[in-house]
């Protein structure tokens, strides 16, 4: 009988012992895990070593059921925290998914981007980068803080800094301790992030995020934003092409500038906006003088690389806010907006002077005669001021080409257009 009671208290101590061992382990990694608070891993230590102390068998078992009962509403804590987070991240994906629905304003979608990437991980500044094929390099589309990049002096074939470099290997980077001197744009950065926005091999652009405290971005925000980052190229992608598609709609394909219909509605809208704000603008008719001849002697390949200088030439010389177009075969229109007729003949002749001067494709020398309208006082519709620009441009090239006339201005022989 004291045999088996002595094997019996040897293999409780035992038994103890292990217990001991294996819940302060337990306590251990929930406390490195964070899952519960340094508090709680104190008491808990406390209550392990006590139950062990007593060498019986009770009070094991119930700090074995207490650890335990810990344990399991700390893993049904996380499991409800991690289907919060799921949801949060697919309702960040979805929302990254529909942004073409609410606007197609490209500055708009991306204000909205850099919203939603806020909200899965935080940051304090953000840049956004979009690959120009013409360039064959990144240009910042927007930014929220300070322009977000490092290593600027390093060039890569993309582009500078880690930006060129991701745009190029397709690869994210993460930084999570950088050190805390100050740049030279006076940005402290202590983590940084970058991924890459690419579509099917294709790229669309690199996303750069800082913040000034290090260890501010982990894998878990790598993973998501690198999810974000395929759902937003996708749908920047899809943004860039109607942009392209839209912009061709309107666009002379051989001078680049825009086409007649576009300018017959952005005509409407100035007259409607006129109107309402009782403001003048102006419009210009401007043709090749003796086009047709230099077609005959030199072809139509030269003729059509004329057309497409003297249309940089038209949009060098314009202000932001005016609008230059290719109304048909060598004739040009631009609409001046806030401008009336005595402003508008001063700009006109100063155009006809500048294109007088420039030296075209193959030496070719040019000049033009271009005629002048004012809203309201010489139409106060489409066609009506469209009729009397056009008279204006007949008789400039009626009274010797080379040379600017303006509706109802007296003319050298002392008559008057009616």
């Amino acid at each position: 009988m004291r045999r088996r009671n002595g094997a019996g208290s040897r293999q409780l101590v035992d038994i103890t012992d292990s217990f001991r061992k294996s819940q302060l382990r337990l306590v251990k990694i929930l406390a490195e895990e964070r899952l519960i608070t340094g508090r709680e891993a104190t008491m808990l230590r406390n209550q392990v070593e006590r139950a062990a102390s007593q060498k019986r068998s009770s009070d094991v078992l119930d700090a074995g059921v207490t650890m335990n009962n810990k344990l399991a509403r700390v893993l049904r804590k996380e499991s409800c925290g991690e289907v919060a987070r799921q949801d949060s991240e697919l309702e960040i994906l979805l929302e990254v998914s529909r942004l073409m629905q609410a606007t197609l304003e490209k500055e708009k979608v991306f204000e909205r981007l850099l919203d939603l990437v806020q909200q899965a991980v935080p940051y304090e500044s953000a840049t956004l980068f979009l690959w120009d094929a013409g360039a064959e390099r990144l240009q910042p589309a927007t930014q929220r803080g300070h322009h977000v990049d490092l290593i600027g002096g390093v060039r890569f074939d993309h582009g500078t800094g880690f930006s060129g470099w991701v745009a190029k290997q397709r690869k994210p980077i993460l930084l999570s301790e950088l050190g805390r001197g100050r740049r030279h744009d006076d940005a402290v950065v202590g983590s940084f992030l970058s991924v890459p926005l690419v579509v099917q091999g294709d790229l669309v652009g690199v996303l750069n995020l800082s913040h000034p405290e290090a260890r501010r971005f982990d894998a878990d925000h790598l993973r998501i934003l690198s999810l974000i980052a395929s759902q937003a190229a996708a749908t920047i992608q899809r943004l860039l092409l109607y942009e392209e598609m839209r912009r061709l709609a309107i666009t002379d394909d051989l001078t680049n500038i825009c086409n007649r219909r576009h300018f017959l509605e952005r005509l409407q809208h100035e007259i409607d906006r006129a109107r309402r704000y009782e403001t003048p603008f102006s419009v210009l008719f401007l043709d090749i003088d003796n086009f047709k001849e230099l077609n005959d002697s030199f072809g139509h390949h030269v003729g059509d690389r004329i057309l497409a200088e003297l249309g940089s030439v038209l949009k060098y010389w314009a202000r932001r806010s005016d609008l230059v177009a290719r109304y048909g075969g060598e004739e040009f229109a631009i609409l001046l907006p806030m401008t009336d007729k005595t402003r508008a003949r001063c700009a006109a002749e100063r155009l006809r002077q500048k294109i007088e001067q420039h030296t075209f494709y193959r030496r070719k020398k040019l000049t033009v005669s271009i005629g002048i309208a004012g809203f309201p006082e010489d139409g106060e519709s489409v066609d009506p001021l469209l009729g009397r620009v056009d008279e204006a441009l007949y008789l400039a090239k009626q009274t010797g080409r080379n040379r600017s006339c303006a509706f109802g201005e007296p003319l050298a022989s002392g008559l008057v257009m009616s």
